[in-house]
């Protein structure tokens, strides 16, 4: 742990795909330093530290290990050795002893001191206590190693490292950035005592109570953890199912100090786990979510279909929770997961009934799909009844999708008001139909000739607008109005696979990873990206390090190694 806050001064670098390595770089004022983990089969652990600038002079610049153990767990430091033992197993020792060992009562009361004493004060020196502080400077140490031992054993001396430590390579592979964004991602959430993969570490977790389940984010995340790590990948399906409401649904958003009960997100999480189920034919992981899925799915029909009108709509349920926005427009937004998106604008809120009054083709393309891969879920568990139900439904849902949400006049899917108009506005969930299946092979070639491809539309470099470039919106360059996101060219991607357009698909593909590659020199991953620049940090509001940016890199995984998902449809 460091508390270094979360900022562009800590860069996240390499870990590998072993599990055994970790490097990245910090700063602090104008000294920089680069660090390197390295885990043993014995469970022990190396430290390396190398500062690459000393802006400050370095007898004025400490590195401070801490070190504590559960409650009441004594340690003990040996001046003329350097080492620091304590119980059960725990031994530490440095290439070079440290200049001073305190001890204290915490963190806090260490941080206190160099506060309100200064790093020359020496009354805190000891040889035991339950909070050591091994203190290091970079004049004598700007270069160390550090042997962790849990097993019992004392480390001899370790040598001074020579290797250079690379924290930031030049040139990384579309699946070690993956694996590298969400393993960074990766934390335990000590207020449910589970680990999962959080939007972004530079999020702070106190302002949301200590953890934060956004849907369609952890959906995301355990899609991402497949190519690596099964556990890992399901510990992040189990930290949204263990919110599924009475109602059914999944939530759209749960903290330590809010619960959006009362909304869920796109019905995503049939397709993580079936793809999931694809890559480890884990017959078991069908058996276990297979039943939550089917409730969530019931939930849309149930709880978003307006007077039996065969599509759904967003909403905020009157009757469930109390969450934040409980009850307004900007609720219903919520639920679709892009709240500012311009196609919204035109979409009228019934206070009545807490509804959104606008079929949108994103969600019920997503829907549609839903069913489908539940209905193939059933038939592989032997659910006959359920399998057949949910296959017919997806059929006359793809049906009413591809007649009612078509514009022939504007030869592309849009989202129609519940009154009978279109609106003007168009995203690339225009595209999302093609992987419902619900687009007709006229209807794919109108998409891709008059939408995907002109630049005035959705096409060229750097990547997919959230909004077409012609529409007033797409100058605004504010969060989903106007700037590139990841979930919106996987789901055109994955369209655009199911309908055979290959070629398209690769290209989409490689644009989405020069797009990422280019900030991911300086070890960015964005949350969104300005869709005229490829920036991610013009606007105040995108996160620099965020988990579902590693979709882009995503796509060229899914290019060079499968799993042929659309073949089991």
């Amino acid at each position: 742990m460091t508390h270094l806050p979360p900022s562009l001064d800590i860069r996240f670098g390499v870990r590998t795909m072993d599990g055994r390595g970790i490097a990245f770089r910090t700063r602090h004022e104008d000294t920089v330093i680069d660090w390197r983990y390295r885990f043993g089969d014995d469970g022990g652990v190396t430290v390396d530290w190398q500062a690459r600038e000393t802006g400050e002079w370095g007898l004025r610049f400490w590195v401070v290990l801490c070190v504590s153990g559960p409650e009441g767990t004594r340690l003990a430091y040996n001046p003329e050795t350097g080492v620091l033992t304590g119980g059960p197993g725990l031994a530490i020792r440095a290439a070079k002893k440290p200049l001073m060992a305190t001890f204290h009562d915490g963190l806090e009361a260490l941080e206190a001191e160099f506060r309100e004493k200064g790093y020359f004060y020496l009354a805190s020196r000891g040889v035991e206590g339950t909070f050591a502080a091994l203190r290091f400077n970079l004049e004598e140490g700007p270069s160390m190693r550090l042997d962790v031992r849990t097993d019992g054993a004392v480390p001899e001396r370790p040598s001074m490292p020579e290797e250079e430590i690379a924290p930031l390579p030049e040139e990384t592979s579309p699946l070690q950035a993956v694996h590298d964004v969400i393993s960074w991602n990766h934390v335990h959430d000590s207020i449910n005592d589970r680990p999962y993969t959080v939007l972004t570490r530079f999020w702070n977790t106190h302002k949301f109570g200590g953890f934060g389940v956004w849907l369609d984010d952890i959906l995301y995340n355990a899609l991402l953890w497949g190519p690596f790590d099964e556990d890992r990948a399901r510990q992040n399906l189990e930290a949204v199912f263990a919110w599924q409401t009475e109602e059914g649904n999944f939530p759209c958003l749960v903290t330590g100090n809010d619960a959006w009960l009362d909304r869920s997100q796109p019905p995503i999480a049939s397709f993580v786990v079936w793809s999931l189920y694809l890559a480890s034919h884990d017959r078991g992981l069908l058996d276990w979510a297979f039943p939550g899925l089917l409730r969530n799915h019931d939930w849309w029909w149930r709880r978003r279909e307006p007077d039996g009108a065969g599509l759904v709509v967003y909403g905020t349920s009157l009757d469930v929770g109390d969450g934040l926005y409980k009850g307004t427009k900007l609720a219903a937004k919520d639920e679709s997961s892009m709240d500012n998106m311009p196609v919204h604008d035109p979409a009228p809120f019934d206070e009545e009934t807490g509804l959104l009054m606008s079929f949108d083709v994103g969600l019920n393309s997503l829907l549609a799909l839903d069913g489908e891969v539940l209905a193939r879920m059933a038939a592989e568990l032997g659910r006959e009844d359920d399998a057949a139900r949910l296959a017919g439904r997806s059929a006359r849902h793809r049906e009413t999708i591809s007649e009612r949400l078509w514009d022939g006049d504007r030869k592309v899917f849009a989202n129609r008001l519940v009154d009978g108009g279109f609106v003007t506005p168009l995203a690339p969930t225009s595209f999302f139909p093609m992987a419902a299946g619900a687009a007709s092979a006229e209807q794919v070639e109108a998409l891709v000739s008059g939408y995907l491809t002109p630049r005035e539309k959705f096409g060229g470099a750097p990547g997919l607008p959230s909004v077409t470039r012609d529409d007033p919106a797409y100058a605004d360059n504010v969060y989903w109005r106007g700037r590139i996101w990841g979930p919106l060219n996987f789901w055109t991607y994955q369209g655009l696979k199911r309908c055979g357009r290959d070629a398209e698909a690769r290209a989409l593909a490689e644009m989405g990873w020069a797009l990422f590659a280019a900030g991911w020199r300086e070890r960015l991953c964005g949350e969104n990206y300005n869709a005229e620049t490829g920036a991610i940090l013009d606007q105040a509001d995108t996160d620099p390090f965020y988990s579902w940016g590693a979709l882009l890199p995503y796509l060229m995984v899914a290019e060079e190694r499968g799993p042929d998902l659309w073949g089991t449809l």
